[in-house]
């Protein structure tokens, strides 16, 4: 069986929110807790990246042995995957990038994401929203050089441009729905 080790990008400031995303909280629990929750039944060698400034983010996580700091987290998302990936690169097989305000992610989405890696052989497992691809994401280990040299906000969208013959697809018409902004949490029920 492949090592899979997903990484919670978990460093923005959110900005439109006015507040942190990774704080709200979402049926009982902080969007960060319960994405981590999830993520650690895929693999207990999960991966949070946080931001320098981000104390009461730490404060939410026990096991300090899994929350990365990201300096550079003001330079956008592609800085924080290469944290992640590089810290993992040497023992994963594929890592699985999640992000904290998508709050209709599953561990039954993750576990249909790995059953299509292993199965398919395909280096990259997008979710299909509908009308894109999106996150979460899993990379084979193939694609850990080229994830290792993102920069700036580029995330993983760029290789689903590049690379279309080697994708397979999860559906997710869901993640569609983020959290960006205070309306957003009245849609959920929560603001």
């Amino acid at each position: 069986m492949k090592k899979i080790i997903p990484i919670i990008l978990a460093a923005g400031s959110s900005s439109r929110l006015g507040q942190p995303k990774q704080l709200l909280v979402y049926q009982g629990i902080t969007l960060l807790e319960r994405i981590f929750e999830i993520a650690k039944r895929v693999s207990v060698y999960t991966k949070i990246v946080v931001g320098n400034s981000s104390e009461k983010i730490m404060n939410l996580i026990e096991d300090k042995e899994s929350v990365l700091q990201n300096p550079d987290a003001e330079q956008g998302m592609g800085m924080s995957i290469r944290v992640g990936v590089q810290a993992v690169a040497p023992v994963a097989d594929a890592v699985l990038i999640l992000l904290t305000d998508q709050p209709f992610v599953t561990f039954e989405l993750l576990e249909k994401m790995i059953q299509l890696y292993e199965e398919s052989q395909a280096p990259i497992i997008a979710c299909d929203y509908g009308d894109q691809l999106g996150v979460p994401i899993l990379f084979d280990k193939q694609f850990f050089p080229e994830l290792l040299q993102l920069s700036g906000d580029k995330g993983a969208r760029v290789f689903l441009k590049n690379y279309p013959d080697q994708i397979k697809t999860v559906s997710f018409p869901e993640g569609k729905f983020d959290i960006d902004t205070p309306e957003d949490l009245v849609i959920l029920g929560e603001g």
